[in-house]
């Protein structure tokens, strides 16, 4: 912040750039300025006799009480208001009240004291370094104007630099708070793209298996459509050979495709891709670790396209990890659905004992719901009412987009 800026917050109480982080209304600094209130009060009736001859409180005894308390009032909403309330009154205590230093034998009475403490301390907890050093130097020369031992006005100038730098060190460390939170959100909401990204290059190169076999079939059929139909005219055998050509051509640049999405993290040999059909693989291995897993089937799975089967098995697959990992020893319920136009998925737990150690990152859902959008389906994953998990996966069989 330049000079010019911080003396027109000074002059203004308020700035574009600049909102005081005090005005969050945090409860530490509303307790803070109750308990300065109730001490400056219950000093208030003490000061109004002791600062008056003979002990007799005056009008202007009390008038300086209540004066004194109006900025500790208001030094939480708005601390550079309170700041020029104190200002006010560290000049106009000595002309209304000079015979206090005599009395007490200090410049300042107890109650002035404790307000300007708190007051310099939250305004150095809302505002930055630049402001508290225009506050800083017009305070000290209010005070210099009355304080005649310089070493009072050394110990106050002492005093309210202690207290601007405490103030100024919990403004930072809520700044710094603030700053690391702000960037663990920008790290996990990367983290979470890259973990979308990942899994969708993953969800194309599963497919590419599934393309390219399609693709296979078109090409082996056309070519072979010359020897299984004899006699085929001429333009027929052209069009066949060239419909030979383009699935061939398209393979290849499926492969490179594959290239491109393929990491060293990923590279390996390629396996078949599963389908729905291999669902009972999983149970098998989820058994195997201990859990009883109750399966209940309809329809038949081996006519499904392959591109729903393999995102059904998927789905089911991060499911039934994520009930074993998150919930050792629940009990786990597997329904597995084909009906009229869709494919019905879902994995449920009961609630289980304390989660095993995480060995992923933790985006199984993120993964889930790209396979479910990419077939314009639809997935619901949450809590139950016994305290368990459920995921529930509707994959449509007939979703065409345009090509």
């Amino acid at each position: 912040m330049r000079w010019d800026e911080a003396w027109r917050v000074v002059r203004h109480a308020g700035y574009a750039g600049v909102r005081p982080d005090v005005r969050a209304r945090s409860a530490g600094l509303a307790r803070l300025r109750a308990v300065a209130v109730v001490g400056i009060g219950l000093w208030g009736g003490f000061l109004a006799s002791q600062t008056t001859p003979g002990g007799t409180a005056t009008p202007l005894a009390f008038g300086l009480v209540a004066a004194t308390v109006v900025p500790a009032l208001v030094a939480v909403r708005s601390p550079l208001w309170a700041w020029r309330l104190l200002f006010v009154l560290i000049l106009a205590t000595p002309v209304a009240y000079p015979a206090l230093p005599r009395v007490w034998g200090w410049p300042w009475s107890p109650g002035l004291a404790l307000t300007a403490a708190l007051v310099w301390f939250l305004v150095a907890a809302a505002h930055a370094q630049a402001v508290l050093v225009v506050v800083g130097v017009v305070s000290a020369a209010a005070m210099a104007v009355w304080v005649g031992d310089w070493r009072d006005l050394a110990l106050l100038v002492a005093l309210m630099t202690a207290l601007l730098l405490g103030g100024n060190a919990v403004r930072q460390r809520r700044v710094a708070e603030r700053e690391s939170a702000e960037q663990q959100r920008r790290r996990a909401a990367e983290e979470t793209r890259a973990a979308v990204l990942e899994e969708r290059a993953r969800i194309a190169r599963e497919l590419h298996d599934v393309v390219a076999h399609h693709m296979s079939v078109l090409a082996l059929r056309a070519d072979s459509a010359r020897y299984r139909f004899p006699g085929l005219p001429d333009d027929l055998r052209t069009e066949f050979a060239e419909l030979t050509g383009t699935a061939r051509e398209g393979m290849v640049e499926m492969r490179r495709l594959l290239g491109v999405l393929r990491t060293e993290s990923t590279a390996g040999p390629v396996a078949p891709q599963p389908g729905a059909s291999r669902v009972a693989e999983l149970v098998e291995r989820v058994r195997a670790l201990g859990a009883v897993c109750t399966v209940r089937v309809h329809g038949d799975f081996d006519a499904l396209p392959a591109g729903v089967a393999l995102s059904a098995y998927r789905i089911v697959q991060e499911a039934l990890s994520n009930a074993v990992r998150h919930a050792p020893g629940a009990a786990i319920e597997l329904e597995l659905r084909v009906g009229a136009g869709s494919v019905h998925a879902a994995v449920r737990n009961t609630p289980g004992g304390p989660a095993r150690a995480a060995g992923t990152t933790g985006h199984g859902l993120l993964g889930m719901r790209e396979r479910t959008a990419m077939l314009g389906g639809t997935l619901v994953a949450g809590p139950t009412a016994d305290g368990g998990f459920e995921v529930v996966a509707d994959l449509p069989l007939d979703h065409q987009e345009d090509v």
